[in-house]
């Protein structure tokens, strides 16, 4: 910006130059002719008997010279402070949220480079604004479900004839509707930090396979419900890194795999070590990802499988990928309908 304000200025500068030097060419050439003409037709002007002819013709210069300068620099002046003018008009109408206004660059100078960098500017803002829109319509759709049955189920608990049973039944429905509403409160709240998270904040050194093992013992109970099988290849691996966010990878894919499980199904894990990288490997044989569900798989609060929502608020891909992209990682997935998905995790190994 600054190269370009300078740029501008020299233009501008070396402009107005060129100007003084046309009008004064131009005013001296006029001068000269006038001076024949008078010359010619024996034209003088006198002031008493001191002739003052050259004055005259002097001060008719100078009269022709700011005449073509005023001129010249009025249209040059208009075609520079323009397209600036539309710039300051644009920044009003965008602090008015407007954002479908757009500059044209008629010109490939600097100006129009500013102009360029302006409307790409505001096609930025304008996708950052959509983003923001879809994300609250989203939030408040999410908040709005739980909260409905909340409110459902607390009326009828006013009934004082409702049998124990349906008052402990939906006693129970209320804490898991509680429940699931803390949870997205809390991803939320993670993924915003994360979104301003640049580095890892506290490198420290851990092992990785044991984390693993903990993730896994801490699912225990969703994996022993499904009567499901876990194969599990660790290698052994000490490893440097923000152990608190590198174990909200495990978490969520983990759970995932659960998830999108059939019932004594297997689950696949692995940790192996290969030219100074980690490589992780999570792999389900449940029910895949539809060629739609891959385009859109780490969007907020996107769900493939509408009949789990209730399981989850879409968040948890979009927090392992923004984890990983910190951790300076790549996350990658395979997966076909109706035989699974595997999903793959490199992290670079810190070397002291």
């Amino acid at each position: 910006m600054k190269k370009i304000a300078n740029s501008i200025r020299a233009k501008v500068t070396l402009t107005f130059i060129s100007i003084l030097c046309f009008s004064c060419a131009v005013s001296l050439g006029f001068a000269l002719v006038l001076d024949k003409i008078f010359k010619y037709l024996n034209i003088y002007f006198y002031v008493g008997e001191k002739d003052i002819t050259q004055i005259v013709l002097l001060i008719i210069t100078l009269i022709i010279c700011a005449l073509i300068g005023s001129i010249t620099v009025f249209y040059v002046t208009k075609h520079i402070i323009k397209p600036i003018k539309q710039l300051s008009d644009s920044t009003k109408e965008i602090a008015k949220g407007n954002f479908d206004i757009k500059i044209k660059a008629k010109c490939e100078d600097e100006i129009g480079v500013l102009a360029n960098n302006f409307n790409s500017m505001i096609e930025e803002l304008k996708s950052m604004e959509y983003l923001r829109k879809d994300f609250m319509s989203s939030v408040s759709h999410e908040f709005k479900t739980p909260i409905a049955s909340i409110q459902g189920f607390v009326e009828i608990l006013k009934d004082k004839n409702l049998p124990r049973e349906r008052f402990e039944e939906y006693t129970d429905i209320i804490i898991e509707e509680t429940k699931r509403l803390n949870n997205l409160c809390s991803n939320i709240l993670r993924l915003s930090r994360l979104d301003n998270q640049v580095i890892q904040n506290e490198i420290k050194r851990f092992s990785l396979d044991e984390q693993i093992r903990k993730t896994i013992l801490l699912l225990e109970d969703q994996w022993t419900q499904k009567d499901l099988e876990l194969n599990i290849e660790l290698e052994e691996l000490t490893y440097d890194g923000d152990e608190e966010l590198i174990q909200q990878i495990w978490l969520n894919l983990i759970s995932n795999a659960i998830k999108f499980s059939n019932s004594k199904g297997k689950i696949n894990i692995s940790l192996k070590t290969f030219d100074k990288k980690v490589i992780v490997e999570i792999e389900d044989y449940g029910i895949g990802i539809s060629e739609e569900g891959k385009s859109r798989i780490y969007e907020k609060f996107y769900q493939e499988d509408t009949s789990r929502a209730e399981e989850g608020n879409g968040l948890g891909l979009a927090i392992v990928k923004r984890i990983v992209e910190i951790c300076q990682g790549t996350i990658t997935f395979e997966s076909n309908i109706g035989e699974g998905t595997k999903f793959i995790i490199t992290l670079p190994i810190i070397e002291n």
